[in-house]
């Protein structure tokens, strides 16, 4: 199942602080998802669930559900399985200790299913209650030290009265908001061919179903041989690369290292005490950016819809004034992560980056910002191209807080002597605001604080802030050498972070920003506040 040539395994070595065996190892085809979200020592260290970390801590469990789309295949489940009613189902779920976003969540996508498999519309499948397992036992251990593979499926599973048909239908948020990469769909088809219970079938379908807009679309639908035959093609090798880690082990720290159960001892995850100014270890873990500082002050339910990957108002998420502002901000990426030159003045008319859909006015007003860019672009300090580093993830574990904080600069380079943070932000207005930038812009007070600080390693001698303009470009320097301006920074740093760190209702606060709230959908309150003045 899991073969490779002898000479292309590795023997795999968890980090030290990590004791077990690699006796069993499990897989569940979601860890084969798209690479960039996915860590893959942390993938092959969860696929043995044997290891444990010799120093575990205790961590403090969430008031609410943390899973968003977990009520929504409990619900069906009642449906499924216990013969409850959709009406009865919803009020038994809902009584669960969960958000009020979730529960309309949960609402819309059960009725979208509903409507997408009525029942009794298609009598030849009965769900299934047990889910699909495919399991190798072997009578030694190989060269992992595995005597026992098991890979599941999660998903919404279903098979014919005689077991000649399995089909699984996996929820995604959006239809077409996640692809399922060519190693989930063929190892899905392994466990839907050759797993158990039951005798194998002679004809399996995976579907994907889009729980916001109600439609599915079939990932494979072939006989049993054809699904074998998909998996010795596109999942074999990926699902051994999966357990194997690569070679030399890559460790990605992100938002994941926040539920990680090895993250006390990854070796690649920068612990950086004190950096959040709090000192509590006694709330949950979580992960923290300048994003849910930003969100959580305008409205704590709707920092709470985004970090559960709650489906987002596209209208409201790529309004005309956003959608020019990613546009620029995209053009600049392209820019500097392909040449070391300096951006210059002369833009090019299809300048729009791929994906991107701009007015007429928005694609001359975006080129106006550009070219001021170029006044300040920060490229001219550089000699190579090592000494950029665009849109790069900084990863930071406070253990004074336990909490993961994640930064993305919009551009680190290095001026001869010092790394320099640089945000860029786009406006179309000319108005400047009576607010201090590092109240305006979180991320600016949290770079600060990085910058100040030589034992977080990032050896940064000032932040800058370029706003382009109409009119031009304004470059501002944040120096955390000033005393007044570090204080200012950890003051903005400490006071966000406080009041996240210690919410664990995330109530909504409607208002005005309701109109521009990309979950406002999701939300009960909002309602109240629809024709208000």
């Amino acid at each position: 199942m899991l073969s490779r040539k002898k000479e292309e395994m590795t023997s795999w070595r968890p980090p030290a602080g990590v004791s077990g065996d690699s006796g069993l190892i499990k897989v569940s085809v979601g860890m084969l998802g798209p690479a960039r979200y996915r860590c893959p020592a942390r993938d092959a260290l969860a696929a043995r669930p044997r290891y444990r970390a010799d120093t575990p801590v205790p961590r403090k469990p969430e008031v609410l559900e943390t899973f968003a789309n977990g009520p929504f295949m409990d619900v069906l489940d009642l449906v499924e399985h216990q013969g409850a009613t959709v009406e009865d189902a919803l009020a038994k779920v809902a009584r669960r200790s969960m958000h009020d976003s979730v529960r309309q969540w949960t609402n819309h996508a059960v009725d979208g299913y509903r409507k997408a498999f009525p029942p009794g519309e298609d009598d030849a499948l009965k769900p299934l209650r047990e889910r699909w397992v495919y399991e190798t036992v072997l009578t030694q251990p190989d060269q992992r030290g595995a005597r026992q593979y098991r890979i599941t499926v999660w998903g919404r599973c279903y098979r014919s009265a005689d077991g000649t048909l399995r089909e699984v239908r996996l929820p995604a948020n959006r239809l077409d908001g996640r692809a399922r990469t060519d190693a989930e769909i063929a190892v899905a088809a392994l466990v839907l061919a050759a797993g158990g219970p039951g005798t194998p079938p002679e004809h399996v379908t995976i579907r994907q179903f889009g729980m916001l807009d109600g439609r599915s679309a079939i990932l494979f639908d072939g006989s049993r041989q054809a699904a074998l035959d998909l998996y010795a093609v596109s999942g074999r090798t990926a699902l051994a690369q999966l357990v194997d880690a690569g070679d030399p082990v890559v460790y990605r720290p992100g938002a994941a290292c926040a539920d990680c159960p090895f993250a006390a001892v990854c070796p690649e995850l920068r612990r950086t005490p004190g950096l959040l100014g709090v000192r509590n270890r006694r709330r949950p873990r979580r992960s923290w950016s300048a994003t849910s500082a930003r969100n959580h002050a305008t409205c704590p339910a709707r920092d709470y819809g985004r970090r559960q990957r709650l489906p987002v108002d596209q209208q409201v998420e790529r309004g005309p004034a956003a959608e020019r502002g990613r546009a620029v901000h995209r053009y600049l990426e392209n820019r500097h992560a392909g040449t070391a030159c300096r951006c210059d003045t002369r833009i090019p008319v299809d300048w729009v980056p791929p994906g991107f859909s701009l007015t007429e006015e928005d694609q001359k007003l975006g080129a106006v910002l550009l070219r001021h860019h170029a006044v300040v672009c920060p490229v001219r300090h550089t000699s190579k191209p090592a000494d950029l580093r665009v849109e790069p993830d900084l990863v930071f574990d406070d253990t004074d807080a336990d909490t993961v904080v994640l930064a993305k600069p919009d551009l680190l380079y290095h001026d001869g002597t010092a790394w320099v943070w640089r945000e860029v932000k786009t406006s179309a207005s000319g108005r400047r605001g009576t607010r201090p930038w590092i109240e305006q812009y979180p991320q600016l007070a949290l770079a600060t604080v990085l910058a100040a600080r030589a034992e977080f390693g990032l050896g940064i001698g000032r932040v800058e802030l370029e706003v382009l303009r109409p009119a031009g470009a304004d470059l501002y320097t944040l120096d955390p050498r000033t005393p007044e301006v570090l204080a200012h920074a950890e003051t903005v740093v400490r006071k966000s972070f406080s009041s996240w760190q210690n919410d664990d209702s995330f109530v909504p606060v409607p208002g005005r920003h309701c109109s521009g709230c990309e979950v406002a959908q999701w939300c009960t309150a909002k309602e109240t506040t629809e024709g208000a003045g």
